[in-house]
């Protein structure tokens, strides 16, 4: 098995890992603060409803919390094992951003959620209160310390070269890196939207079973009320953040949209099948002088092409249409959201099928997060930190068999535990927060 096979198995192997770690992240980052609000509306209203709500939700929270840190614990690991170059080179910066994270969010996340979960007749009502606010507090730092790594391998900035390794120069610089506040943004406003479609959708499948379910009635107008506030932002930073992308790395916006030569007046690609070999687009939809227009707010301006960053070009057929699904996605949820925020006005139970709708698109919020993230992992290749250290000079040694071994495990160990997360979580819901 050649170089370029163990190549592709350590970046699938890790990317199976990530994308099932960030299932959990992307829920519970939002979860903790609908937790917090929940918590704030039973102290104020002393409506058990409320108190039901919360107490179903913590559950889910818990659940979710100890798969996310399982996962991240075995995708730490890789960075030893299957990516060496990568810490010999870059360890002294993404190091210490790692620790940050253990110490200034995971304690305090891990301590609270005690609280908040065997807390609630022991402790008096302002300190559990006060628990699922740091609770909240920790899931967002925790999102600060991993986007700020995540975006400086991006849009490095704020390190220095000692000798062979690199080290911060700027700390400030590191952390609010060129592509930090829009990459924090747009992650913040993808969990709102993940947590509130799996807290509307698992609503909507307990009224599918109990239409008088006080509890998931409230829920459900929570979820889908957020969801309908936080989509048109998120669409919003989405563009910031694709300016942003542009500046710093016009290779990714090249390859999202499908843009192989360099032109003026370039169009926007609506659908198409990329060719990477021929590099070349068949049956395209396109906008004649959209890309231009979208990009430089000018029909006429300049959009360089795939062909100006050979041989440092990302492969254009997934990243294209990867963002595609994000996007259609997030169309798809702003218009659920709406709707259902407009069904549910006044206190009214939706339609049994606008009910099944929204089940359906419970876990909507992780498919675009998946998509986008494939957009922005794949979209940076071949860097794994961006104009330093190319991603087939960090891979380790580990043979093409032991990876395949290892992949095919992890397979088979993250499917058995998405089902049994899946298997709990409608249980969850169907029994109600009233039961």
């Amino acid at each position: 098995m050649d170089q370029s096979d163990v190549l592709l198995l350590a970046r699938a192997q890790f990317g199976l890992n990530i994308a099932f770690h960030i299932l959990f992240p992307s829920l519970t980052i939002a979860l903790g603060w609908l937790l917090f609000y929940f918590r704030i509306r039973y102290a104020r209203s002393g409506d058990p409803a409320w108190l039901a709500t919360y107490k179903l939700w913590t559950k889910v929270f818990a659940l979710s919390f100890a798969m996310g840190v399982v996962s991240g614990i075995t995708m730490s690991f890789q960075f030893g094992t299957n990516w060496p170059g990568y810490m010999q080179r870059v360890g002294n910066i993404a190091g210490p951003l790692l620790a940050y994270e253990v110490l200034t969010a995971f304690f305090l996340e891990a301590t609270f959620l005690g609280v908040m979960l065997f807390g609630m007749n022991r402790v008096p009502g302002w300190v559990h209160v006060l628990s699922a606010a740091m609770v909240a507090i920790g899931t967002t730092i925790s999102a600060f310390w991993i986007l700020a790594l995540n975006s400086w391998m991006h849009t490095p900035a704020g390190h220095e070269m000692d000798g062979s390794q690199l080290v911060a120069g700027d700390w400030l610089q590191v952390i609010f890196n060129p592509s930090f506040p829009y990459r924090f943004t747009h992650m913040l406003l993808a969990s709102g939207l993940t947590a509130s479609f799996v807290v509307a959708g698992l609503s909507a499948w307990r009224l599918l079973r109990s239409g008088d379910d006080a509890s998931a009635r409230k829920t459900l107008r929570t979820g889908l009320v957020l969801a309908a506030v936080l989509a048109p932002l998120q669409i919003l930073v989405g563009d910031l953040h694709g300016l942003n992308t542009l500046e710093h790395q016009p290779a990714k916006i090249a390859a999202i949209e499908a843009i192989w030569k360099t032109e003026k007046g370039a169009p926007l690609v609506l659908f198409a099948v990329p060719d990477d070999e021929r590099r070349r687009n068949d049956f395209a939809v396109e906008i004649p002088k959209g890309a231009s227009l979208v990009l430089r707010h000018d029909p006429e301006a300049e959009v360089q092409g795939v062909e100006a960053f050979v041989p440092d070009a990302a492969p254009v057929a997934p990243v294209f249409f990867a963002f595609r699904v994000m996007v259609g996605m997030g169309v798809l949820m702003l218009l659920a959201a709406w709707t259902g925020a407009w069904a549910t006005r006044r206190g009214m139970l939706p339609q049994r099928w606008m009910l099944w709708a929204f089940s359906g698109f419970t876990f909507a919020g992780w498919i675009a997060t998946l998509a986008g993230w494939l957009v922005t992992e794949i979209g940076r290749q071949p860097w794994l930190v961006t104009g330093i250290l190319r991603t087939r000079e960090a891979v380790g040694g580990a043979s093409g068999a032991q990876l395949g071994a290892s992949l095919t495990g992890y397979i088979i160990t993250y499917t058995v535990m998405l089902i049994a997360y899946l298997v709990v979580l409608t249980h969850l819901a169907g029994k109600g927060a009233d039961a």
